[in-house]
């Protein structure tokens, strides 16, 4: 029987093809959050808005790897390969919205992994083949990473007196958990859907489940955005956290009322 830590060693990589699509993800996004910096006006400053769009990529960059990371961990723990792949329509969308909105919409669709059965890691499980369980287990685990982040941030950046580099990825990284859970299809081209995001793989298995974690994020951002004290960032999940469950317990009731 393989240990999990040897399992990682031997299925934990990233493929050029994945970085590649990350990086591509990342530049598109970085694009779009440093677009309204690159000037004032009819005044366009080169240097300054190539230094902006280098920081926001790099700052996306690592975001999205330990998103993926985070994935690739759990789907080692329940006997998958997790890979990584961006949707060519998405980066060319988030581009494109960028230039029609000036820079006030950045909105990117930031891709998602795709799952294999590893046979040697799948031995003694109760289930052999794939199922929606763990393709919600791997998909939870990429904007839970995000929420991660900011939590570890939080106390850092209150304690910094809010340091404007810490804020920058505080809120990319609350973006991408928004934008993550999205369940948006992946749709490259007209004929074609491959799997989905990540709150797609949510939503197909429980409703319940992807109203909590959904209204929770999204109240966490609220509160995250709108909070003009140092509130700790815990306190603020917390708070998101009974909201959400409120929401997935009345939501629950309405289904069972239905049926």
């Amino acid at each position: 029987m393989y240990g999990y830590w040897h399992s990682v060693r031997e299925n934990f990589n990233f493929s050029r093809s994945e970085v590649s699509q990350i990086f591509w993800t990342s530049l598109a996004f970085g694009f779009a959050l440093s677009f309204r910096k690159w000037g004032t006006g009819d005044t366009v400053d080169v240097p300054v808005g190539i230094v902006n769009l280098l920081f926001a990529t790099a700052v996306v960059l690592l975001c999205m790897y330990i998103h993926v990371s985070l994935q690739k961990l759990v789907a080692i723990k329940l006997g998958y390969k997790a890979v990584y792949s961006y949707w060519l329509n998405g980066v060319l969308f988030t581009i494109f919205l960028a230039f029609l909105s000036f820079g006030y919409v950045a909105f990117v669709l930031p891709g998602a992994v795709t799952i294999e059965q590893v046979p040697r890691l799948r031995l003694g499980k109760f289930r052999y083949g794939l199922n929606l369980k763990d393709i919600a287990r791997i998909a939870l685990a990429g904007p839970v990473a995000h929420i991660l982040i900011v939590l570890m941030l939080g106390p850092i950046f209150f304690a910094t007196g809010r340091n404007e580099v810490l804020l920058s990825i505080i809120i990319v990284n609350l973006l991408l958990a928004i934008y993550s859970i999205l369940p948006v299809p992946k749709i490259d081209v007209p004929s074609k859907m491959d799997s989905g995001s990540d709150g797609l793989g949510l939503f197909f298995f429980s409703r319940t489940l992807y109203v909590l974690v959904f209204v929770t994020i999204v109240v966490f951002v609220g509160l995250v955005l709108s909070s003009a004290n140092t509130v700790g960032m815990g306190w603020l999940f917390i708070i998101a956290f009974a909201i959400g469950c409120i929401f997935a317990f009345f939501y629950r009731i309405s289904l069972e009322q239905k049926n």
